[in-house]
């Protein structure tokens, strides 16, 4: 059973590591994005397509919040609305070229960084985290 402290370190060293990959890939970027529309962004390259109202279901915001968040998106290019062509009143988002290139640098440089973190570990004990990390985020999926 762990005790609050380890659950702490756990998490402080948890943030640290987010907060490396990110720190300057999304501001130094010229569109200056915030995490949450990193977050729309990442999810609208996965899933290819997304309505404003599906976008909002997924991340519990109001469609309102998404559609305002989507416009300054569509302001620099990185998504655009694509009108459902039998009802013109939905609107599908996905990303332009130029999100899809935004997505791809941001990923490699995470990839870098964590390559470069990672080359301190040996094989085994890379193996050996890679399970335990596929462990928690199974067992955490398990206990909803």
């Amino acid at each position: 059973m762990f005790d609050n402290e380890l659950i702490d370190q756990f998490l402080t060293h948890w943030q640290s590591i987010n907060r490396h990959l990110r720190k300057g890939a999304l501001t130094e970027a010229d569109e200056g994005i915030t995490r949450l529309q990193w977050i729309l962004l990442r999810h609208v390259y996965r899933v290819e397509m997304s309505t404003i109202g599906d976008l909002a279901e997924k991340f519990g915001v109001r469609p309102s919040t998404v559609s305002q968040m989507a416009d300054r998106l569509e302001k620099s290019d990185l998504i655009r609305r694509i009108s459902d062509t039998h009802d013109a009143r939905i609107k599908f988002v996905s990303l332009t070229a130029k999100g899809q290139a935004l997505i791809q640098n941001v990923e490699s440089i995470w990839a870098k960084r964590l390559t470069d973190g990672l080359g301190e570990f040996s094989a085994d004990e890379q193996e050996n985290l890679l399970k335990l990390l596929e462990r928690l985020a199974s067992s955490l999926a398990d206990s909803k």
